[in-house]
């Protein structure tokens, strides 16, 4: 049987381990940045790295069938960012578990009910990530306002985690589990958000432009790069609420893997409040070194923490 993955057909290799890693979908940035840095890594250890998955918006049931089809061809260690964790803790990860497979998540990380099913979590705090995205739209917006959060799924963990972190921010409040904003730290969450764009940059335009423009939000804060994904179609949708709302891109605060030169202009044309940027690079090529670890029957830590930055939009919108 040929497995099918992201660079085609899995060949068979004559030496070295062959490892899988399972993002959200292949045909993100972010995570093709992951397996860049994962096969990196590998190459120079005489290993690979398969990047696992399907294109199109995140699915469980494909990321699962990826994992599933890796697994029967055999694989030395699984790095998963997790769609839905439940799902794939009954399917792919139990088998990998049967299997004797090494699983580590990054990015995403199954639930606490889960996680004895792998071995590692590496990538960002998302609660923290979360909670320096609200700090910095707070300290652009000291008096608080009107907000809408956006997300991709309801389910997704790390996304929530961030969803957590920004109304704590936010809402200055202590625990974990904050709810929705309802005047909390001067902020109030509207009754149409947060936003679940469903993985899809144009229903996330669409999402933005009416929180601006007909709901006057005094912040849009998306925990994922979905507004900005295409550059020139963020820019035309902010600059065309220029005559109803001048800067209102100044409104508008995201999550983010590696910027795009594009995606740093607009912050440096204050097109772009600001943003959280998170380095998925790091994430593929701390995933592989864990697995490959793993392997040998070593032992890495429970968590692997990687870096995030924050950018801030220049004040006043250029042309």
């Amino acid at each position: 049987m040929l497995l099918c993955w992201a660079g085609g057909v899995m060949p068979a290799w004559s030496a070295g381990m062959v490892f899988g890693l399972a993002g959200k979908r292949v045909d993100d940035p972010n995570f093709q940045a992951a397996w860049r840095g994962c096969e990196a890594e590998a190459r120079r250890q005489g290993d690979r790295c398969l990047h696992l998955g399907e294109p199109g918006p995140a699915n469980v049931r494909a990321q699962d069938a990826a994992i599933q089809r890796a697994l029967e061809e055999g694989l030395h260690g699984l790095a998963v960012s997790v769609t839905h964790a439940a799902y794939l803790a009954e399917h792919g990860l139990a088998r990998a578990r049967a299997d004797g497979v090494p699983v580590v998540t990054f990015d995403s990380d199954l639930d606490a009910a889960h996680h004895a099913l792998r071995r590692s979590y590496i990538g960002p705090d998302n609660e923290a990530f979360g909670r320096t995205l609200g700090e910095l739209v707070r300290q652009r917006l000291p008096r608080g306002g009107r907000v809408c959060l956006m997300s991709a799924d309801p389910h997704d963990p790390n996304l929530d985690l961030r969803l957590k972190g920004v109304r704590r921010a936010l809402g200055q409040v202590d625990t974990a589990g904050a709810a929705r904003l309802q005047g909390q730290g001067g902020w109030t969450e509207l009754a149409r958000c947060p936003w679940f764009n469903g993985d899809q940059p144009e229903r996330a335009r669409r999402q933005m432009v009416l929180s601006l423009d007909a709901l006057k939000v005094d912040a849009l804060i998306s925990v994922g790069h979905w507004p900005v994904a295409d550059v020139a179609v963020y820019e035309a949708a902010v600059q065309g609420l220029a005559p109803r709302r001048e800067n209102a891109g100044e409104a508008v605060f995201v999550g983010i893997g590696t910027m795009t030169a594009g995606q740093v202009l607009l912050l440096r044309r204050g097109l772009l409040g600001g943003a959280v940027e998170l380095d998925f690079d790091a994430m593929g090529r701390a995933a592989y070194l864990a697995m490959k670890r793993l392997a040998g029957g070593g032992r890495v830590d429970a968590f692997v923490r990687t870096p995030f930055k924050v950018h801030v939009g220049a004040a006043g919108g250029s042309p």
